[in-house]
């Protein structure tokens, strides 16, 4: 059973490590303005993710954190990771990362837009920095769905297994 959850464990760890990185990377990589709050709950979303692991790592070699502390985290982070995940697939609704005219616009990966006094919006252009988000953008959505069905099978294995030890 041990070896069962930690791998789950270890996975889990791993797509949360991997959604942090993605988001931080994709926050630092606005030039113009602040970071849009899909981003933010998205590097939000991948550090609960790894809280989660990490407590749930420890609930393995000590059992009094074992049992309904893990499933609520489990939990919430899974809760979390999808609602990230689903609001990054919205936003994303429509983009071809070799496509450019699909980029342009994009608040998740434009890298920040100012509007002039004309009402004009000029936002950062640069095709290769485009891509490069949209491609960040895209695997850190795939990720924010593995990490939650992660979390789910962590849940599911530790119910199953409540009583062996």
């Amino acid at each position: 059973m041990q070896l069962v959850a930690l791998i789950c464990r270890f996975f889990q760890l791993i797509f949360t490590i991997v959604v942090l990185g993605l988001s931080i990377t994709l926050a630092k990589g606005q030039q113009i303005g602040s970071v849009p709050a899909e981003t933010s709950y998205g590097a939000f979303s991948g550090g609960i993710g790894i809280l989660a692991a990490l407590i749930g790592v420890a609930a393995l070699f000590i059992e009094s954190l074992d049992g309904i502390i893990t499933w609520i985290l489990d939990g919430v982070s899974a809760l979390a990771l999808l609602a990230a995940g689903v609001i990054f697939a919205v936003r994303l609704h429509g983009t071809n990362c070799s496509d450019f005219s699909t980029l342009f616009g994009q608040k998740l990966l434009s890298g920040g837009c100012v509007k002039a006094n004309d009402k004009t919006t000029y936002c950062y252009w640069d095709e290769d920095h485009f891509k490069s988000r949209c491609t960040s953008a895209t695997a850190d959505t795939a990720f924010m769905f593995l990490g939650f069905l992660m979390c789910v099978g962590v849940l599911v294995v530790s119910y199953i297994f409540r009583n062996r030890r």
